[in-house]
């Protein structure tokens, strides 16, 4: 993304009702995982920007976050997160290191090949091991903002659903997010796609926002999350995979040594 806006999203992501909703997401989705293991989880942040979610973030475990930006690395470590600079396409990690693997809004990247880093982290996931990650919706919503922070598509819930099982995973949850603030961002949106912006001079929408304003738009997300409707809409998609008990690749390696020992 523009340099720039690894410094704005280091000024408000501790307590913007965006990224607060996201981690929320989130925990939910590692407490569940708790339930399903002994012992605290093994947590990836694949992607970490700035730093925030790792350091906000109120699950329980070892974590640990890669991010590939020199500028956002910088910002991280102020925080005293876990960190090593690297790519999420070569991840720098032993096979079956990870109970969970989360990616917020990093498969899109421009810089990113989607497929690549999914298998990466079905290569680094244990077996039952979960991947999160969430994405942009809808791509008539493209904007400036996709400018400013490198968006190279946006998804439907459908392929969010293929990429994961494309790479092994069987898909626990894929639903659209932010549905309740749908309609009136994209109409924003909408009436700000006739302008014409450069990727270097464009800005995103990540910026403060009245105290006021924040608790309203948190409560609205705090109430779809306990509605927990299957929406059609919504601004994110959010995926959930879980890596198979038996993992592909170890069969199809059980396989080829079978077949080498029957030889």
């Amino acid at each position: 993304m523009n340099p720039h806006e690894y410094d704005a999203m280091f000024a408000v992501e501790d307590r913007h009702w965006w990224y607060v909703g996201v981690r929320r997401e989130v925990e939910a989705w590692l407490e569940r995982l708790r339930g399903e293991r002994t012992g605290p989880p093994r947590i990836l942040d694949a992607g970490s920007g700035t730093g925030g979610l790792l350091a906000n973030l109120r699950s329980e475990g070892w974590k640990v976050g890669i991010e590939i930006s020199p500028d956002a690395v910088r910002l991280a470590r102020t925080r005293g997160t876990r960190l090593v600079r690297g790519s999420v396409s070569a991840l720098p990690f032993a096979d079956a290191s990870f109970d969970a693997v989360v990616s917020i809004d990093v498969l899109c990247h421009s810089g990113v090949e989607e497929r690549q880093a999914v298998g990466e982290a079905a290569r680094v996931l244990r077996p039952g091991g979960l991947l999160l990650v969430q994405v942009p919706a809808f791509d008539f919503l493209r904007g400036g903002h996709d400018a400013a922070v490198w968006t190279k598509r946006r998804y439907r819930r459908g392929e969010v659903g293929r990429i994961l099982t494309d790479a092994g995973f069987a898909v626990r949850h894929a639903a659209y997010r932010n549905a309740l603030l749908f309609p009136a961002a994209a109409v924003v949106r909408l009436l700000r796609r006739g302008r014409p912006t450069s990727r270097e001079a464009a800005r995103s929408d990540v910026r403060p926002v009245p105290r006021a304003v924040n608790a309203l738009l948190s409560g609205v997300l705090a109430l779809e999350r306990r509605v927990r409707r299957g929406f059609p809409f919504g601004l994110s998609v959010f995926g959930v995979g879980q890596k198979p008990p038996a993992a592909r690749d170890t069969i199809r390696r059980s396989a080829q040594e079978a077949e080498g020992e029957g030889g």
